[in-house]
């Protein structure tokens, strides 16, 4: 070995001194030659490779997520039960605290990847999920607007960057092309928190009155425990880096990959995008800015900021709307669930179809479509209707769920031309579905309810926007891409 260059030792395959072999070539070289180095040698051990990754890193992130969106969204569980009541509040006022809590999310955003870029995904997000595990915990205890208040923005700095820093932690561990479906499999631990949750939500508030506790106070407490329990689960399983498959749990002892599937996950990565050979990225504020600036970023979004602004509102006041037509608290819990059950399967349906056709724009209009003629047909129902037509109506308008924005996520990561521009761009597509938290909390007001008419005025109006940007972006794109197939067409004209 002592006289084998560097590309006779990658294509020896030895795997011990690989890093070494990174530091010395690939960090100091332009991307371009990154994949010069390496041999690929594991067509028929890919796939297998891929199948482990997908059941070792998928279901814990996923977990993580479900906690994530537990925490956030059991506001619209509580709303069925007496909070208004005991703290002596209007809807309005709880429309503030979700304010908040979205508030905290955009302003911690940037800055917590910044700091998980310096000390690793495994220590940072498991910290955030304790953290925010234990503010969920404690809003069972709030005695007064005002604490009730403070619990919400600590709660939403304590989540902010989870969801953008786990998204880019998971890129590390696939290919572009791959990227579409994981993403939406990650998201799958929202839309079954979001389902799950009311379900455990409608048991939860039969404990009202036990131990001198209220309904309400139940689900901060019980689905906070659960958090916690969560971060225990994540901080010993969850592996360190791509490539690296030691868990906390393993004391390095043991590694969910042998060094020849570790070799392959590393490698086959790279050979797709070799600025990935960097590993922990420095994002400087020369890389803010240079992301703020690409209109095609901001297109994404602005997109999201629009189309997420009509989901929100909707979605937080489902469980109430419902409850209005003459269900019960637990029964409307129950019945909210359902739609978001549908809407896991109509997802899958577009991720596969984006990653098989590597087309992620039509599927985006596809899903922004169905909400345009959902939210249409919920807006012009007449609140005469039998309750179970009623129902119908508001079950499809919630079948779309957040599918636009999951495929708008993986369809903007694709065309990230580096990890700092990729991160960035995560935590602001992130912060923009939080900004429309804001403003989402704000569309179904007391005074609208219950037929809430300009509400779903307003929200159909979002819909309708939200098509026309995301139109927009697909014929750019596609010019873009016919330009790149042209334009060598014509360099070799030229030349001959």
């Amino acid at each position: 070995m002592a006289g084998s260059t560097l590309d006779d030792r990658i294509s020896d395959g030895d795997i011990v001194s690989e890093k070494h072999v990174v530091e010395e070539k690939f960090l100091d070289s332009p991307p371009s030659e990154v994949d010069q180095g390496i041999v690929k040698d594991w067509d028929g051990e890919e796939a297998a490779v891929k199948r482990k990754i997908d059941f070792i890193l998928l279901p814990v992130l996923a977990v993580a997520f479900f906690s994530l969106q537990m925490d956030r969204g059991n506001i619209s569980a509580v709303l069925t039960s007496t909070i208004t009541k005991d703290l002596n509040i209007t809807t309005n006022q709880i429309n503030i605290g979700s304010q908040l809590l979205s508030a905290g999310i955009v302003l911690s955003e940037i800055p917590s990847n910044i700091i998980m870029q310096r000390i690793g995904p495994r220590v940072w997000l498991s910290g955030q999920l304790f953290a925010w595990g234990l503010v969920a915990t404690f809003q069972a205890f709030v005695q007064s607007y005002p604490a009730f208040l403070v619990t919400r923005i600590l709660l939403g700095f304590c989540e902010g960057g989870f969801i953008p820093g786990a998204l880019y932690y998971l890129s590390t561990w696939y290919k572009k092309d791959e990227t579409s479906l994981r993403t939406s499999l990650f998201f799958y631990g929202q839309m079954f928190a979001s389902a799950t949750s009311s379900l455990i939500s409608a048991g939860l508030l039969n404990l009202s009155g036990r131990h001198g506790l209220e309904g309400w106070r139940w689900i901060f407490l019980v689905e906070g425990l659960i958090t916690l329990f969560v971060g225990i689960v994540f901080t010993l399983l969850v592996p360190p880096k791509a490539g690296d498959g030691r868990p906390l749990s393993s004391f390095g002892r043991w590694s969910y990959f042998t060094e020849r599937e570790s070799h392959i996950i590393r490698n086959r990565v790279l050979l797709d995008d070799p600025r990935k050979a960097h590993g922990h990225i420095q994002i400087s504020r020369s890389d803010i800015c240079k992301t703020l600036t690409q209109p095609r970023i901001m297109q994404h979004v602005f997109l999201t900021l629009v189309a997420m602004s009509g989901f929100q509102g909707l979605t937080q006041y489902t469980p109430s709307m419902i409850k209005s037509m003459g269900f019960s608290a637990i029964r409307a819990n129950t019945l909210a669930a359902v739609p978001v059950y549908c809407s896991i399967v109509w997802l899958t349906a577009l991720s596969v179809s984006a990653d098989r056709t590597k087309h992620r724009g039509p599927f985006v209009l596809l899903a922004i479509t169905w909400n345009v003629i959902s939210y249409a047909c919920l807006r012009t129902t007449r609140y005469s209707s039998s309750k179970w037509h009623r129902y119908g109506v508001i079950a499809v308008a919630n079948v779309s769920y957040c599918s636009m924005h999951i495929l708008n996520v993986g369809w903007l990561s694709v065309y990230c031309s580096t990890p700092q521009e990729r991160s960035v761009a995560m935590a602001l597509v992130v912060m923009a579905a939080n900004c429309a938290g804001i403003s989402g909390s704000q569309i179904f007001r007391t005074s609208d309810a219950p037929k809430y008419v300009h509400g779903l005025t307003a929200i159909c109006a979002l819909a309708g926007a939200s098509w026309a940007l995301a139109a927009v972006l697909c014929v750019q794109y596609y010019v873009r891409r016919r330009k790149e197939v042209t334009e060598p067409e014509s360099k070799s004209d030229a030349v001959a």
